[in-house]
């Protein structure tokens, strides 16, 4: 399938993703924005080959792109603008050099590649750590040694990518009829055409197609309503 036509198709998938992703300080709008150019940059690499229908395969990558932009957009102390840029233009030669040298560049070397000076290099990659606050390790009373607890509690879950993609889509799905998901089964995850379903299932394609865009609309009405509601609670 051209993959404009299938973001379009899934716009209600991106949605949700965004809606489930609030973080204080970032419009939910934008939020939902960063999550559709993530469904388009799914769309563009998704293969039929990967063996995963697309809305399973484009969930992660949603919100792999959702948690980059909060990455990138969230300072816990905010340096002036020009050191921002100059942080991103730094990251951006660093990543460069590295591969063009074969080490990591030295502050001179950086200096030499943005056009600013090693002591300039030097505060905008110390802005780097303002993007997020490391919390203060805590000290065990008893042995006085640095209690880890914080650490471990942070560790991420393996395979909780996979747990988000299926609420995602068991949210999406709810309501519907066990023929109606097996319609969205055949045509999503199978990549069934619509003269195949319908073939499959015994109607004329354009009841496929009718059957197929009356679904959809209900889908994107309740990730709409689920959006509705997260940004209310």
């Amino acid at each position: 399938m051209n993959p404009a036509h299938l973001a379009l198709e899934h716009l209600a998938v991106a949605d949700a993703v965004a809606a489930r992703h609030r973080y204080p300080g970032h419009d939910p709008e934008d939020l939902r924005q960063v999550a559709r150019m993530g469904l388009v940059m799914a769309a563009n690499r998704y293969e039929e080959s990967h063996g995963s229908g697309f809305a399973a395969y484009a969930v992660p990558t949603i919100t792999g792109v959702i948690k980059h932009h909060i990455r990138d957009t969230s300072w816990a102390v905010r340096p002036p603008r020009q050191v921002q840029e100059l942080r991103l233009e730094v990251n951006a030669a660093r990543r460069r050099l590295s591969q063009e040298l074969g080490h990591e560049p030295t502050d001179a070397e950086l200096a030499r590649e943005t056009g600013t000076s090693a002591e300039r290099v030097a505060e905008a990659q110390s802005a780097n750590a303002a993007l997020s606050a490391v919390p203060i390790q805590p000290v065990d009373p008893d042995d006085g040694q640095p209690a880890h607890a914080w650490s471990v509690l942070s560790t991420v879950e393996e395979g909780y990518e996979q747990v988000e993609t299926r609420e995602v889509l068991r949210s999406l799905l709810a309501g519907l009829t066990a023929q109606e998901q097996r319609l969205l089964v055949l045509r999503f995850v199978d990549e069934m055409s619509q003269s195949e379903i319908a073939t499959v299932i015994g109607v004329s394609q354009m009841q496929v197609s009718r059957l197929l865009r009356r679904v959809l609309d209900r889908v994107r009405r309740r990730a709409a309503e689920e959006a509705f509601r997260e940004a209310i609670a």
